[in-house]
Formats: C-alpha cells, sequence, structure tokens
C-alpha cells in the first residue's frame, strides 16, 4: 500500500478537478479510472442498510433525519479496507432530509471519490484547499541519499546568503534610511529553491510580478517535477 500511496498521491490532478458552487473537486469517473490503471485488484464496495420499514436502501438516517452514505475501497486482500462515511447533500452542498434518488446517487459517488482519496492519496491535496500534490521526498528510481544531499546543500545555501544580508541589514540600518537589495537575483533565489513547497513560499513573497518573472517559476516548478 505504501507503493501505492507514494505513487497516486503524487498524480498531477490539476487538469482533471472540476469546479461547481466555489468547490474544487475531482470526479469521481477520474478517480475510479486512475484507481482501477494503477490498483487493477481493487474493489469498491457500496453498502445498503436496513430502513425502519424492514426494506434496504443505500444510506442510512441519523437521530435528526439526515441521511448518510458509505463507501468501502480495498486494494488488495492483503491490504486494509478502507471506509468513508458522508452526509447526503442537495445542490448547494447542504445536508438534507428524506433525499431524492438524484442527491443519494450524487453522495454515493462523491463518498467513492473521497474513500479512494484516503486510500491512494490521490487528490488528497484537494482537501487541504491546495492546487497542486506535495512534492514527493523520493521520486521512484531515484537514490535516496543523493537526493537529501542535494536539496540540503540548496537549502543550506541558500539560508547562508540570506542569514548574512540579514546581519548586514540590521547592523546598517540605523546609518542607512533605504533598504538593502538581497545580492541574489530572482533568477537565482528560484534555481535554489529545493522543491515545489520553497517555490510557493518564494512566489507568495513577491508582489506584482511580470511575465517574464512568472515564467521563471514555472520552468523551475517544471524542473522539480521531473
Amino acid at each position: 500500500m505504501s507503493n501505492i500511496f507514494a505513487t497516486m498521491s503524487q498524480i498531477d490532478t490539476r487538469k482533471l478537478v472540476e469546479k461547481k458552487n466555489g468547490f474544487t473537486y475531482l470526479s469521481w469517473a477520474h478517480a475510479l479510472r486512475l484507481l482501477k490503471q494503477h490498483v487493477p485488484e481493487a474493489t469498491v464496495t457500496k453498502h445498503i442498510f436496513k430502513q425502519a420499514d424492514d426494506t434496504y436502501l443505500p444510506y442510512m438516517i441519523d437521530a435528526q433525519g439526515y441521511a448518510y452514505v458509505q463507501v468501502t475501497v480495498t486494494l488488495g486482500k492483503d491490504e486494509p479496507a478502507t471506509t468513508e462515511i458522508m452526509p447526503i447533500l442537495n445542490h448547494a452542498n447542504r445536508p438534507v432530509q428524506k433525499p431524492n434518488s438524484f442527491e443519494v446517487n450524487a453522495s454515493i459517488q462523491r463518498c467513492m471519490a473521497k474513500a479512494i482519496s484516503m486510500s491512494t492519496g490521490l487528490g488528497l491535496h484537494l482537501y487541504a484547499g491546495e492546487d497542486m500534490p506535495a512534492p514527493s521526498p523520493v521520486s521512484a528510481g531515484s537514490d535516496n541519499s543523493e537526493q537529501k544531499a542535494e536539496r540540503g546543500a540548496a537549502s543550506g545555501q541558500l539560508a547562508e546568503i540570506r542569514d548574512v544580508f540579514i546581519k548586514e541589514e540590521r547592523s546598517d540600518a540605523a546609518s542607512t534610511p533605504q533598504k538593502i537589495k538581497s545580492p541574489l537575483s530572482l533568477a537565482d533565489e528560484v534555481a535554489l529553491c529545493p522543491d515545489i513547497d520553497a517555490l510557493k513560499a518564494l512566489y507568495g513573497r513577491k508582489i506584482n510580478r511580470p511575465t517574464e518573472e512568472v515564467e521563471l517559476f514555472t520552468i523551475r516548478r517544471r524542473e522539480l517535477e521531473k
């Protein structure tokens, strides 16, 4: 399971996600397709519940009359199952009582997508409100120690330069009315970013970026994603 999670959590879902009512989500169809591509033996179970009148329906009811669906994803016979429960929601994403068949079906499919995400890591970043997966510390086929050393060296170099800059700025603050500029160009700072987290942090500190500066970040992001 660890290999499945490590692989599927790094799938870039930005071209697959959809937006509705201010929410970003991954369609159940894409989630199921990617699950079957990477884990053909995986199974999805949509639970059925006995009702008070002895009938069976694909949802359960709480004491207030609100309905919930439940879906279980199993990646293999030797893997633990992942079960997710979700309230049945209407078109405005509000929990409902006495849901209609469309609301039940839509919520089951949403619950399935979430169960797939929880078990495989696929699109998990969406639930944290992020626009891209967090970078994997070790990509497939790479050497763990070498990659850590490279990131550590680049991070240490950038931190050392910034530390010198901060000390100089503080010591000259009383006599220099104008703020001292960093000795690094933006291109240097972008190139020294060891991972996407550092790149995003640097991007967030730069305001009113012209097109050519944005391109620097785009190129470096593609390099880190390889």
